[in-house]
């Protein structure tokens, strides 16, 4: 099925996505033995999931992280980030069930990041608790924020303004 986004649709899809970035960029804790950071990057991700689609979490998880990979001085990292943040913000509204949308997001964001860690700095790094514990941490505290967020767009109205042709 071949969706189009309405103008209005692809407007609020970048701003969400901007926002999203910003999140993720100016918001970080870096976490130098993993040559990386933790970020709310996927509160923004999981918020737009939940309010908006399975689809539009993944555009803006993608985009979002693989710009915020690209401007912090870690772009070895940017094109696993849009997959991997992409599949998580798909995965984070898959079925109808929040818990297992968060464990298959989950698993999919953290099993992402420990093979793009073996491909880029080798098996020991990819196993280290450093690597996987902060990523555990990150997209827990994202579901948890976007659940929130998610409810109070809800509330105010703002995702009516979101429509598909």
């Amino acid at each position: 099925m071949n969706q189009k986004y309405s103008t209005k649709g692809i407007a609020l899809l970048g701003l969400l996505s901007a926002a999203t970035f910003v999140v993720g960029r100016f918001l970080q804790i870096p976490i130098p033995a993993i040559n990386g950071y933790v970020t709310l990057l996927d509160a923004g991700i999981f918020t737009v999931a939940l309010a908006f689609g399975k689809r539009e979490g993944a555009i803006v998880g993608g985009l979002a992280a693989f710009l915020s990979d690209l401007t912090s001085g870690f772009p070895q990292w940017m094109f696993f980030s849009l997959i991997i943040h992409g599949g998580q913000g798909y995965l984070g509204a898959l079925t109808k069930r929040k818990w297992i949308n968060f464990i298959l997001s989950g698993l999919f964001m953290v099993g992402g990041y420990f093979f793009a860690t073996w491909l880029l700095y080798g098996f020991v790094a990819a196993v280290n608790p450093l690597t996987n514990i902060p990523n555990i941490i990150q997209t827990t505290i994202g579901y948890l924020f976007g659940t929130i967020f998610a409810k109070l767009l809800e509330r105010t109205g703002m995702i009516h303004g979101f429509e598909k042709n």
